[in-house]
């Protein structure tokens, strides 16, 4: 963390504010108490509990992704109340994503056991925010720096300082329809390729959506000496010369004159080349630009391209395992 310089942006992150709320639902009761309180405000309908939990990443019910942290609370003989806490610093809201803690909240409530949907931000994020009307109730981190000491009450206040409202999404139908459109042409053509389903309930995309995803482990080999692998195709790349399609190799980008080296005459007839990004070296084949606002029939030669590209690329790191295993070496031996 950056120290208390009122002229520095604090470096605490989302995580660590969830690692302070898992702490403290462990070893401090008064803090649980006090949340309990706060989500149960009737007394008559504050459960009577003897003990609670905390599960991170807990998955939806009835809706996709996941739950920051399911709590539960737990009475003489049986599970009183559950609390969906949705935690958020500086990240924006997904599509639908409050829209599932709420349709979760009421695929979980009992009898006798209700399920409240709850977020947790700084106050100036929720008074900003367009989508805070689906969480039955709003803590604050000014909030819950009060239920605090010592380090993790210094924390919240330096996120509280950390706090930059994000940009927030809102769908664009057109974009849904375009990914739509990929798919179906997508499975027409490849099978092979199996795209990631869209997270949003209620199958939205915003603007912004221009990277389609494929499932790894569906679409690729899973060769042991290899590092966690990503694959996708770009409708169009900010950073790049042109759109692609790549497979990215985690954590390689520190070895790619290894890699260059040992991958040197290998691709050379293959339209494929090797591309830093980030922390990962992918493995490259460029594409023409999709428009992520255009039916894909309007640009079906475009669309098309992509995909053949997509399932050249899967094809080759199938009849190439050996060739792989040597750069996995060069990694090693670098």
């Amino acid at each position: 963390m950056t120290g208390t310089d009122p002229m520095r942006r604090p470096s605490v992150l989302e995580r660590d504010v969830d690692a302070v709320i898992e702490k403290r639902f462990r070893s401090d009761p008064l803090f649980v108490e006090r949340l309990v309180t706060f989500v149960f405000d009737v007394p008559a309908h504050r459960p009577e509990y003897l003990s609670a939990s905390a599960t991170p990443q807990f998955p939806h019910q009835g809706a996709s992704g996941t739950i920051d942290f399911l709590i539960r609370l737990i009475g003489q003989e049986a599970e009183v109340g559950r609390i969906l806490l949705e935690n958020k610093l500086d990240s924006s809201f997904t599509p639908s994503q409050p829209e599932r803690y709420a349709s979760s909240a009421i695929a979980m409530a009992r009898s006798k056991r209700p399920a409240i949907p709850v977020l947790c931000a700084p106050q100036a994020y929720i008074e900003r925010s367009k989508y805070c009307g689906a969480f039955a109730k709003c803590i604050s981190y000014e909030q819950l720096a009060q239920w605090m000491d010592g380090a993790d009450k210094d924390l919240i206040e330096q996120a509280i300082r950390r706090f930059a409202m994000p940009y927030e999404p809102d769908p664009v139908p057109e974009v849904a329809n375009f990914f739509k459109g990929y798919i179906e042409l997508a499975h027409e053509m490849a099978p092979e390729l199996y795209v990631k389903p869209n997270p949003n309930t209620r199958e939205e995309r915003p603007e912004h959506s221009r990277t389609i995803y494929f499932v790894v482990r569906k679409s690729l080999p899973s060769y042991d000496f290899l590092p966690t692998l990503r694959f996708s195709h770009q409708c169009w790349d900010s950073s790049a010369a042109s759109p692609s399609v790549k497979v990215m190799f985690d954590g390689w980008a520190p070895y790619e004159s290894a890699v260059r080296k040992a991958a040197a005459g290998e691709l050379g007839n293959t339209r494929l080349y090797i591309r830093r990004a980030g922390r990962s070296l992918a493995l490259v084949r460029d594409t023409p630009r999709m428009d992520n606002k255009l039916a894909v029939y309007r640009q079906r030669d475009a669309v098309i391209a992509g995909i053949r590209a997509a399932a050249n690329i899967r094809a080759w790191m199938f009849a190439n395992e050996a060739i792989l295993k040597g750069w996995a070496s060069a990694v090693r031996g670098a």
